[in-house]
This record gives structure tokens, sequence and C-alpha cells, in this order.
């Protein structure tokens, strides 16, 4: 089912982020708390960032978190404002593989996606094929539900006049697309380089659980508190919120 954190604020280290909490996004890849689904999130992780001169960048795995060598010496080297992360659980049938492996790219936009649909099949691939234009369909490199899910939101920013009101559209569009036959369970992390878009949502389902916690004018987000001595807040059912430095300036029922 994944888990995912995000971070907005000053720079920090790849190692404060990622390995440095006492509910680390590494120990939610074994333990973690509150899955609806599951008990390992074994099927790969990836992380991005800012790189020099804004360019967003990522580094994924196919392998387990806890597998990787090469993470701390990463976690030594790299710093940023911004970080997205996903420690993948995969639903039975979607592939592993790096270009399946979270958070994904395209051009100024992050995106991860903890959650799942059931039953992804051919019907459900077909529903959202019939939505998207071709353009779109096209940049779909992957077969999991989360890249149909990004490439619904991309679509529906072509129409609207900011992320969040393109997220809030693109849930709309699920409605018709999961019909009463598919459970959507959707914690959706966004990023435009200067804002974290934030949705928990589920169609037919429980909505996955999800936090912010603001501290010293940083944003963080994690699937689980990263830090169970911080008064990290729930984030509101069914809802899409907008953080930057200042804190939460969007907030949206759903």
């Amino acid at each position: 089912m994944c888990r995912l954190a995000a971070y907005l604020g000053t720079e920090i280290s790849l190692s404060v982020f990622l390995q440095e909490h006492e509910h680390s996004l590494i120990q939610q890849s074994w333990a973690p708390k509150e899955m609806q689904d599951g008990t390992l999130n074994a099927d790969g992780y990836g992380v991005a960032w800012l790189a020099d001169n804004n360019i967003p960048s990522s580094y994924k795995n196919v392998l387990p978190i806890w597998s990787d060598t090469n993470l701390d010496s990463l976690g030594r080297s790299i710093s940023s404002p911004l970080w997205l992360a996903n420690v993948r659980g995969a639903t039975p049938g979607q592939g592993i593989s790096e270009s399946n492996t979270q958070p994904f790219i395209k051009d100024n936009l992050i995106f991860t996606h903890n959650g799942s649909l059931k039953p992804f099949n051919n019907n459900t691939k077909a529903r959202f094929l019939d939505v998207l234009t071709n353009t779109i369909s096209a940049g779909i490199s992957g077969d999991s539900d989360s890249w149909y899910l990004f490439a619904l939101i991309q679509q529906h920013l072509q129409n609207q006049d900011s992320i969040s009101h393109a997220i809030i559209s693109a849930m709309n569009d699920l409605k018709s697309i999961c019909s009463d036959s598919v459970s959507a369970l959707l914690n959706i992390v966004i990023s435009d380089l200067d804002s974290l878009y934030v949705c928990r949502h589920a169609l037919n389902g429980n909505c996955p659980s999800l936090y912010y916690l603001i501290k010293e004018d940083n944003i963080w987000l994690a699937s689980e508190p990263l830090s169970p001595k911080d008064a990290w807040i729930t984030v509101a059912e069914h809802s899409v919120m907008r953080f930057n430095q200042s804190g939460v300036i969007e907030d949206y029922s759903l």
C-alpha cells in the first residue's frame, strides 16, 4: 500500500529527511503501524528533490530501502529545501520496476501516491483512457494505478487555474471512473517546487492515514508521524490542502 513523506523548508540533508527520525520512512517500510492492507513496503523506494538551478531530480531503487547500500552515502551527500519520498508496497498485479517506483516527475511537478485502486484491471484502465487525451495517456510510463492518477491530474491542470483545483476536478472525474465497483484509497502529494499540495480521500473505502507537522517554519508530511513526540496533525478526510513555508494557505473539502 506504500508509505510516503514530504518536506518543504530550510535546506536539509537526505539523511535528516529519510533516516534520522524515530519512526522514519525506513522503519515504516518494515514496521508500519497504520496500513490498511499489507505489512511490508519492500517493493522499492524513491526520493525526489531540487538539484542545482531548481531542477527536480530523483533516485529510485527496486530493492527494499533497508537493503540499499548506497543510501548512507547519498544521505550525507545531498541536501535540498524540498523532499518527497515513497516506500512501495506494490498492489498485486502491478509490476515491480523502476518505471513504477515513485515519486514521478513531469516538467516542474513531483508526484507521489500512497494507496490503491482495486481492482485495477483492464476495465479500470479503459475507463481512464476514455477520459484522458492521447497526449496525456502517451505520457504514462508504467502500469501502476499511481501513473493513471497522475495522468488524470495532469489533464485537469490544462483546464484549471491551480493545482488544488485540478486535484479537486480530477477527484470528481474519479467518481465516475470508479463507479461502485472500484475502491480508491488516495493520499496524493504534489509539489510544483514552491508548495506542497496534499489530498486525503477515498471512494468505496476508508481514507489512508496522513499527517502534517509545522515546526520552525518547516512543513513535514507523512503517512505516519515520523517523530511521535511532536504534535503531528491529522489531515482531514476528503480534503485538499496546500502548504508553503508560511503554513496552510489553501484548505478545501471534497
